[in-house]
Formats: structure tokens, C-alpha cells, sequence
């Protein structure tokens, strides 16, 4: 079926039925040869069809139009941008990237789209170029996570705080009741000889880290100190900014309003319809505004877009270009 092998090697579709019409292997499809077993068995080592066909649906060459090639890169690329959007910010501003400025950032690196691998891989592929080109621009996000474990385990603490660089944002302490479980044999013995056990310690640390030191921490949990009463648990998987509106929950803080603010306060008039730019979509209140505006930056980024057929970019979303995209890319 047309679009379902690269569903089967992406690991989107699993079941066979649905990506083959029959599992009967033709050396001549259009004339309706099939192929003989001796040849399978040379070919392929086996007379096993399904297995067969698995193999030539992993290895075997994909014969696809170029509309349906030209569907799957951009679907492809638009999967690439959504999760590096989501992985990456600002490594000024901690904001989360727009999909305008993921684009950007990818061709900088010259990023190319492979047909043949899962959106994933790319996009852990593509960001770790970024991280390292565009360090200074663009960053990791990091994850924050909930870390609990006994208090004499002290060389977690010193962990987090040496080789993770992690931030504290809290620390809980709880007790917890020693075990009274006791062999009935040795009971008399230990209430005379050893003193009473002292009542446990855990403590809970909420903390933010690169996700780069999250399988080390796993290991220390269910490895080096099961059963030990560690647990660890990821509270956000991707941490940003709190100015940036809509993520993560925390809304954005706001002083008083000021003293003359009140509500029976006339309104701002809206700007004046008349003076528009429509490179940028956008109003100005008068000609001197307009003027000033046709000789900004964002003006004749957007004049560069406009004339490869690029739509334009916001004023905000211009600030949040890396100055290095706004004059290597010339508008793309």
C-alpha cells in the first residue's frame, strides 16, 4: 500500500496486513511473475514469506512518486521543528522557541532532511549540531525532577550539587518508623545488648537539571541504592521560562496598577487604520511612524521573505532571531 512502508520502517505501523496487499514475492510484478523457491532460498536463506517480506520491506529499495516524496520530507520536517521547539530555548531568556526560529536555527547548521530515518533521531541529531554551533544562542532545556532518599545517603546530595550543577528550588525532610520485625529468637538478646533503632530520615529534594545527568541519576536510584528507599520521579520534562505565556503553568507576574488607572479612565484610542505596511501587517498611527518603520531591520527582513514567498515574521518573533540568522539567512 502507497505510504505504509515508511510507516513500517518508522514504527508507526506493526502490523503486516495493513502495509502489504499479499505476501506472495514477484520477480515480475507488472507480468505477474512469481518468484521461484529456489531463487528465495538463494536470495534470502529461507522460504519463509512473511519473513521474507519484512526483509525486503527493511532493505529493499521504496519506489515513491515525487508528490508523495515531496509529502513525506515536509511532514518529516514539520515532526524535526515541533520537537526541537519543545527541547530547546533562548539561552539568554530561557524562552521557548518559536517554529519560525527552530527553521532558522536548522538551516544555519545546514540541516538536511534524511527521508529514510524517524523524525525523532533527526531531531536528537540536528540539536546536539545546534547545542554545539549555536551554543551561545540557543540551549537544552532542562528538566526538573523529584529526588528522594535516605539523609545519611549524603553522597546523592553532593552529586547533585557537583557533578549535575543542579539548582535546589526545594528540600523536604520526613521521618519514617523503623522496622519492628525482629527474629522472635534473637528479640530478648537485642533489647538487652544493642539500643533502640533511631527513627529514619528521608529527605525530598525538587531540583532542575541537564537531562544529560538523568541516566546516572536513574542508575543511583534503582541500582547502586535499591532498596534503599530512592525513588526518583520527573516533575517537567522540558523547563522554561515563566515569561513565556501558556507554558508550564506559571503565570506571569504582574505589579499594581497604577494610581490613576481607573475604571471609569477613557480608553486609548486604537491606532489610525490608515498608515499599514503590508510586508509586516502591521498599523501605524501616523506617516512619521511609517517612514521610520520602511527603514528598520524588521522592515527589510520581511521585504526578503516577501519576495521568496515567505510569510511574514512579527515584530516579537524578529526580536527573538539570533542576530547571526537575521544576516545569513536574508530572510529565510
Amino acid at each position: 500500500y502507497k505510504n505504509k512502508v515508511l510507516n513500517w520502517r518508522e514504527g508507526i505501523e506493526k502490523d503486516l496486513n495493513e502495509v502489504l496487499q499479499t505476501e506472495t514475492v514477484f520477480t515480475n510484478v507488472s507480468k505477474a511473475v512469481i518468484a521461484k523457491e529456489k531463487d528465495l532460498q538463494k536470495a534470502f536463506g529461507t522460504l519463509d514469506l512473511p519473513e521474507i517480506c519484512k526483509k525486503i520491506l527493511k532493505d529493499g529499495d521504496v519506489q515513491v512518486s515525487d508528490k508523495e516524496r515531496e509529502v513525506h520530507m515536509e511532514s518529516l520536517f514539520k515532526d524535526i521543528v515541533q520537537i526541537l521547539a519543545e527541547r530547546l530555548v533562548h539561552t539568554e531568556t530561557g524562552r521557548q522557541l518559536t517554529p519560525v526560529a527552530t527553521e532558522s536555527a536548522l538551516k544555519s547548521i545546514g540541516f538536511s532532511v534524511q527521508p529514510d530515518q524517524p523524525a525523532k533521531k533527526q531531531a536528537l541529531k540536528a540539536m546536539e549540531e545546534i547545542q554545539k554551533k549555536l551554543s551561545g544562542s540557543f540551549s537544552r532545556a532542562k528538566m526538573r525532577v523529584r529526588m528522594t532518599f535516605p539523609d545519611h545517603l549524603e553522597e546523592i546530595h553532593q552529586y547533585l550539587l557537583e557533578d549535575c550543577s543542579a539548582t535546589i528550588e526545594k528540600s523536604e525532610v520526613a521521618t519514617t518508623e523503623p522496622s519492628t520485625l525482629e527474629d522472635e529468637n534473637d528479640k530478648s538478646k537485642a533489647n538487652a545488648t544493642t539500643p533502640p533503632k533511631r527513627t529514619g530520615t528521608l529527605r525530598s529534594l525538587t531540583f532542575v537539571c541537564d537531562p544529560s545527568h538523568y541516566r546516572e541519576l536513574d542508575r543511583l536510584a534503582t541500582k547502586v541504592h535499591a532498596g534503599e528507599n530512592v525513588s526518583l520521579h520527573v516533575v517537567t520534562q522540558n523547563v522554561v521560562s515563566a515569561t513565556t505565556t501558556g507554558l508550564e503553568g506559571y503565570p506571569e507576574e504582574r505589579g499594581p496598577a497604577p494610581a490613576t488607572a481607573t475604571r471609569n479612565a477613557a480608553p486609548k484610542p486604537a491606532p489610525k487604520k490608515g498608515m499599514k505596511c503590508s510586508s509586516c501587517m502591521a498599523d501605524f498611527e501616523d506617516a512619521g511612524d511609517y517612514r521610520s518603520h520602511c527603514r528598520s531591520e524588521w522592515h527589510n527582513f520581511n521585504l526578503k521573505r516577501k519576495v521568496k514567498g515567505l510569510s511574514p515574521l512579527s515584530e516579537d518573533d524578529f526580536a527573538e532571531l539570533d542576530l547571526d540568522l537575521r544576516e545569513g539567512f536574508r530572510g529565510d
